[in-house]
């Protein structure tokens, strides 16, 4: 739900006029700042504001002139991506623009009575609104569920839908919920005593955002390059009676891995969405992905390094058709998601590569000194993937006790691509007389017959 730390840039630097002037542009149906990758820091500390609160200032009649924000850094335009409503549950809120300054939110409680929220100037990627703290408000935030939606309209007229992610407290000077990383929405309660403030994380909901036309759709099981990384489907299936879904809900879920190709790769950056069979999309959900065999992705991933994970999405139990899209770029702007077309029903199980590997002894005996046994054989890889062989898929074991293994010919790690044959030998300590199980990945042999 959080983005990573927040960088050294200054709230002051990241709100400068300079950087308002910079265009704006609609990408993928949502309009993209210039500012993605600068951190927006505000401090959740309400005080007395020194200069004259920011206010709009109506156009006069006839005129084309957009609305302005009147700071004490001169009059600014609003552009029509500028918030003018949003809607929580059916709760509508007149939103008005605020300018942070040096780090502080300049929050009057006067402005905010009634029926009104405060966007903060600038943030057009991850929108960043406020809202009174009240009893109202807090039970309107705290009662969300993943099931439900916010509407946010800006001036232009164009409604933008979010979907709820989830809540928490965090303290007044944690700035990195606010990052203009990833299109999202940010609701904050104002104005409540003590160190902590109630944070909501929405994510955006691309539903009018055309299919490609053309584009080429992956099955699962099958690698996709995609902006240096290898994205490949594991297993979609949809899961009905998730506990604490609404009922009518279900979560469909993505198994997949990733592996990074070219430079590292933040796996928290991630994009990923599902498209049914009439065209809606849905957002990714944190908890449908943690309900799944291997939760949502994170952390950094080096060239050649394998990430698994769960994609979750919050989805109708009766969703339309009999296949869904998934899509996935390893972050936001990439020229080209790869698609993967997922039965609704799921998939039959995907055997384990390692299971396809086929082991054979030739020949057991002792060494000339008589303290070791050596095991001769072979092993072939009928995978379509490598499969890589280490010392944790080898054991021989005597009863309850394990048999030191003194090395190996080849030396370990084996590494197998798909159709390579490879002969070993492994020389184990001398086992008690008797029987012993040998065992290289999911093969086993017992051997009879020691002395």
């Amino acid at each position: 739900m959080l983005d990573t730390p927040p960088t050294t840039d200054t709230p002051g630097d990241s709100m400068t006029p300079q950087r308002r002037t910079i265009l704006v542009g609609v990408a993928g149906g949502l309009l993209f700042l210039a500012l993605a990758c600068i951190a927006l820091g505000i401090v959740l500390i309400t005080r007395p504001s020194t200069s004259p609160a920011a206010r709009t200032t109506p156009s006069a009649a006839g005129s084309p002139a957009p609305p302005q924000l009147l700071s004490g850094g001169g009059t600014i335009p609003l552009t029509q991506t500028t918030p003018s409503v949003l809607e929580i549950k059916g709760h509508p809120f007149d939103v008005i623009p605020v300018e942070v300054a040096q780090g502080t939110w300049p929050y009057q409680r006067d402005t905010l009575k009634s029926d009104k929220a405060a966007w903060v100037f600038g943030s057009l990627i991850n929108y960043v609104i406020g809202l009174d703290y009240n009893t109202n408000n807090e039970t309107l935030l705290t009662t969300l569920s993943e099931a439900d939606t916010i509407e946010m309209t800006t001036l232009s007229g164009r409604v933008i839908t979010f979907r709820y992610l989830g809540r928490q407290w965090v303290t007044v000077d944690k700035t990195d919920v606010f990052r203009q990383i990833r299109p999202g929405l940010t609701l904050v309660l104002l104005g409540q005593k003590g160190e902590q403030r109630l944070v909501v994380s929405a994510s955006y909901v691309a539903e009018s955002e055309p299919t490609p036309v053309g584009s080429t759709l992956a099955k699962a099981g099958t690698p996709v390059e995609v902006a240096g990384a290898r994205v490949r489907v594991l297993n979609g299936k949809l899961v009905n009676n998730a506990p604490g879904l609404p009922a009518g809900n279900a979560y469909y879920q993505v198994d997949f891995s990733v592996t990074a190709t070219g430079g590292v790769l933040d796996a928290s950056l991630f994009q990923m969405d599902l498209i049914d069979a009439s065209g809606k999309r849905y957002a990714l959900s944190i908890p449908a992905s943690q309900a799944g065999p291997y939760g949502p992705p994170g952390g950094q991933l080096l060239p050649g390094v394998t990430i698994t994970a769960t994609a979750g999405f919050v989805v109708p139990d009766a969703l339309p058709g009999t296949n869904v899209i998934w899509t996935f770029s390893p972050q936001a702007g990439s020229a080209s998601p790869a698609r993967f077309q997922l039965p609704i029903g799921g998939l039959p199980p995907t055997p384990d590569p390692r299971a396809l590997v086929a082991v054979q002894v030739t020949q057991v005996r002792y060494s000339p000194d008589g303290q070791e046994v050596l095991i001769s054989g072979g092993v072939g890889n009928t995978a379509k993937e490598a499969v890589a062989i280490s010392l944790a898929d080898i054991n021989l074991q005597s009863g309850s006790a394990l048999i030191q293994v003194h090395s190996t010919e080849p030396a370990l790690p084996w590494a197998l691509q798909p159709g390579q044959n490879l002969a070993f030998v492994i020389r184990f300590a001398r086992p008690p007389a008797g029987s012993a199980v040998f065992k290289i990945l999911q093969s086993s042999f017992e051997l009879n017959g020691l002395q």
